[in-house]
Order: structure tokens, then sequence, then C-alpha cells
């Protein structure tokens, strides 16, 4: 059996810290909203929306782009290489 039990005076003071002050805070705050944060209402949210769509599509075409790019670097390394074959196997 332990004799003395008391727990030290800065556990509990971070105990109280850590526990009491979330609570204050999310009762005077509300649960939905954090310090210093504005609840987006509806026209900001479908501005938002509206500009992530086109960010897709951008991102989009960037990709298909990419890919035909690819596909032309390719088969300009390839008749580079049925080039330089050729030439070797010439001399």
């Amino acid at each position: 059996m332990v004799a003395n039990a008391e727990l030290p005076w800065w556990l509990v003071m971070m105990i109280l810290f850590g526990f009491v002050g979330p609570l204050m805070r999310i009762g005077t705050r509300g649960w939905g909203r954090r310090a210093g944060s504005k609840a987006l209402r509806g026209p900001e949210v479908q501005r938002l929306e509206a500009a992530l769509g086109e960010r897709d599509q951008v991102i989009e075409d960037l990709q298909r782009r990419l890919g035909e790019v690819e596909e032309r670097v390719d088969f300009a390394e390839r008749m580079l290489a049925s080039r330089s074959a050729e030439t070797v196997s010439r001399q």
C-alpha cells in the first residue's frame, strides 16, 4: 500500500489546464468554430466549389497534354534509335 498518495501540485495543474481549459473554450465559442475562424456562408462555398471545379478541369487538361507530349517524346526516341541503329549497321 502507498502511504502517501498525494499527487504533485504541477500534475494537478496540468490536468486542470488540459481538461478544463478546452471545455471552457467549447462552452464560450461553440463546437463548430475555432478561434479566429469564420463560418463559411452559402455564396462563399459555391464560389470555392466553382473554383475547385475549374482547377480540376485545368489539371485534367494538363494531364492529357502531358500524356501526348510523353507519347511524342517516346516516338522521337524510337526514331532516333532506329536511325542510329541503321547508321551503325552501315558502317
